[in-house]
């Protein structure tokens, strides 16, 4: 029988971030209220989020293969969240109110798909980590929560591109939607569902199903992966 040999310390290292990862998306899940009166606590959010997944995430990881073009198309995903940050804090500093209320259609969109495009291979990426790791722990299973809920932030910037860019494709929201659309994604998502969305408009309605349809399609994928991984090591 052959003989594994593995570098211990580099698993209990991704084990650390795969548990750090699930915490900090929990408390930004936590302060996404604070965003009704404070936006750019959402905007700092997602580049806190951004970093940590770029920085700390990626180094552990044992997935060798991609590494590079994740780390370049992380960073510019970065390097556009950052100027929405930098717009976020001008229309602050703008309004008395302190509403955020960009114009900003190509960035919008911009921003959806490198968030799209990064979280998705990133997601792809957690499920073969998750697949290979040699031992089941409770951090392997708080990386596969993490990536579930990885799903929710992905689906609050799908819903905010489809306000900037149909605003009428939804119920009338406050000046700046951004938090209440991310709490409406992570309903979609749970399947609770929400009330956010105009069912006159089909735009948002498939932006609402994509969300839901994704959290079960990932769900079905990782314990389709994690059973055949258990048969295969069986016989």
């Amino acid at each position: 029988m052959g003989r594994h040999f593995w570098d211990i310390n580099r698993i209990r290292k991704r084990h650390v971030a795969y548990r750090y990862l699930l915490f900090l998306e929990v408390f930004i899940i936590c302060i996404i209220p604070l965003g009704f009166s404070y936006p750019l606590v959402l905007s700092a959010s997602a580049l806190v989020l951004e970093l940590y997944v770029l920085f700390f995430l990626s180094k552990v990881s044992n997935l060798r293969k991609g590494r590079r073009f994740m780390y370049f198309l992380g960073s510019f995903s970065f390097v556009v969240e950052f100027i929405w940050f930098i717009f976020d804090l001008r229309y602050t500093l703008s309004y008395a109110d302190g509403f955020f209320a960009p114009n900003q259609p190509a960035l919008s969109l911009l921003r959806f798909a490198l968030w799209f495009f990064f979280f998705g291979l990133l997601l792809i990426r957690i499920i073969k980590a998750l697949i290979r790791e040699p031992f089941v722990t409770s951090s392997v299973v708080m990386g596969a929560g993490a990536g579930y809920l990885m799903l929710g932030f992905v689906g609050g910037v799908l819903l905010n591109t489809i306000f900037y860019f149909q605003p009428v494709a939804f119920v009338p929201l406050p000046q700046n939607p951004t938090a209440i659309l991310n709490i409406a994604a992570f309903g979609y998502l749970t399947t609770l569902g929400s009330s956010v969305v105009n069912q006159d408009y089909p735009l948002a309605q498939i932006g609402a199903l994509l969300i839901t349809l994704g959290g079960q399609l990932y769900v079905a994928i990782l314990i389709a992966l994690v059973l055949g991984r258990y048969h295969s090591r069986r016989s």
